[in-house]
């Protein structure tokens, strides 16, 4: 994908709307081909259809897209605050439409914990990865359900979606390009906290990528002997998180004397690769969030500490996740 926002939108946004005119001109026969699959399915392996919940998703999907680049080119007129506000706005609906979508068609509950600790900013929010739709929930249940302004650290390959691309490079946001240096990319983070307001936060995955067991299995095998008391053996106790990667994280503790929010989930494994979705473990599941805050007074002010501190906080989160999975198992 060009690395230039107007030879990939060229591309994109073209793209994005031929899609939806295929799928919503062949949708009759889609949708009778995917009963047919699902009833198929369910014969044979007692498991829920999957076929046309995703097919009306991708719909939906694609028709946010369509009103979101439409809305978006709308509010382009607009000049300073109230462009941003409009396409801060934007955002909190393209995920709520979204989300409301997941939700119905896979009958998921959402089940919040501690949405109260989101206000006031300034906060740097430190969220779980599990999933490919993280995205959605902090726009749902920080921003949008508390009128905060979330700032994203995000991978560049996101850009791929043409309403987030726009959206996502017209407000204060980093698209991290893995393959760039790592000092680049600090730079561009720590600049995300300097002018942080009441109303306002910055979001990190501190892990980095999704989590999955065979990652977390490669990084333990990597320290087969640490040493007690040491990072590596607090990580090896790990089982629902990867280690975070401190870089990114204490440029937004250096820029900032924000308090910080971790924003936990469990459930969403179900929605991590397209093999989970087909696996059809999603539907009826439900997911949980729990919000907690860390006043910026017991945060430690060393380099050091602030690490051990960070894979420590990244241990609670851990525990809370694993105590579901370990109740149900």
């Amino acid at each position: 994908m060009p690395d230039n926002p107007i030879a990939r939108r060229v591309i994109t946004i073209p793209a994005v709307l031929a899609l939806l005119a295929v799928v919503t001109v062949a949708s009759p026969a889609l949708l009778v081909i995917g009963a047919i699959v699902d009833l198929a399915r369910l014969a044979a392996t007692r498991r829920r259809g999957m076929v046309l919940r995703s097919l009306a998703f991708l719909w939906i999907y694609l028709v946010g897209e369509a009103w979101a680049l439409l809305a978006l080119l709308g509010t382009s007129v607009l000049a300073g605050h109230k462009k941003l506000d409009a396409t801060y706005a934007l955002q909190d609906r393209w995920a709520a439409w979204n989300l409301t979508a997941l939700r119905l068609l896979f009958s998921v509950e959402v089940r919040v914990t501690g949405e109260n600790h989101a206000r006031p900013g300034p906060i740097i929010v430190l969220s779980r990865h599990a999933s490919l739709v993280d995205t959605l929930l902090p726009a749902r249940f920080i921003a949008r359900a508390n009128g905060m302004r979330l700032r994203y650290v995000l991978k560049k390959e996101l850009l791929i979606d043409p309403a987030l691309d726009i959206a996502g490079s017209r407000l204060p946001n980093v698209f991290v390009d893995r393959a760039a240096k790592e000092a680049a990319e600090r730079q561009s983070i720590k600049r995300l906290a300097e002018d942080l307001g009441p109303r306002d936060g910055v979001l990190i995955y501190p892990e980095g990528t999704r989590f999955d067991e065979a990652k977390l299995r490669r990084h333990q095998r990597r320290h087969p002997r640490a040493d007690p008391g040491s990072i590596e053996h607090l990580t090896s106790r790990y089982r629902r998180v990867l280690p975070p990667r401190p870089g990114g994280t204490l440029a937004l503790l250096e820029a900032s004397d924000a308090d910080v929010l971790v924003f936990a989930h469990r459930g969403l494994e179900g929605l991590a690769t397209v093999r989970d979705i087909w696996r059809g473990d999603l539907v009826g599941s439900t997911i949980d969030l729990a919000m907690w805050r860390v006043a910026r007074a017991d945060i430690p002010h060393s380099r050091a500490e602030r690490v051990e501190w960070l894979f420590r906080l990244w241990a609670d989160v851990d525990e809370w996740v694993r105590s579901d999975h370990e109740k149900t198992s």
